[in-house]
């Protein structure tokens, strides 16, 4: 008669395997949309004690230094800041502005690309700033 030898019984764990792959899949996803949610050009912010955020999607124009502009992060001079947004506003007259300016730009650059948006047919601006903490 063959004689059988009595199992051994495994001792019993749970399978870490597929925890971790969807842990790492979770933090690939958050490290890839927080590197996305920082603005695309680097810029030190004026602070508000009085800011709000908006939830529209508007035009967004960021003055770096006095030659460096951009127009929802594509480059342009100024002098064909008019002309670009012309042609937004001629298609979507209702659409809102957002104006970022780093510290150390001239007050006097601001106001003239201010009014250069305005003369394109801007109704509304906003100011975009940092929270004072």
């Amino acid at each position: 008669m063959i004689q059988f030898d009595e199992h051994a019984s495994q001792p019993k764990s749970l399978d870490l395997t597929p925890l971790i792959d969807v842990i790492f899949n979770l933090l690939i996803f958050f490290v890839l949309t927080s590197a996305f949610a920082q603005p695309s050009i680097p810029l030190n912010l004026p602070e508000a004690e009085t800011g709000k955020l908006t939830e529209n999607k508007a035009i967004r124009i960021t003055v770096k230094n006095q030659q460096e502009l951009f127009i929802d992060g594509r480059p342009v001079l100024l002098a064909g800041l008019y002309p670009e947004l012309a042609a937004v506003y001629a298609k979507q007259p209702e659409k809102d502005l957002e104006l970022v300016s780093d510290k150390g730009v001239p007050f006097g650059v601001v106001v003239q690309v201010m009014d250069v948006a305005k003369k394109a047919g801007a109704k509304t601006m906003a100011v975009v700033t940092e929270d004072k903490r």
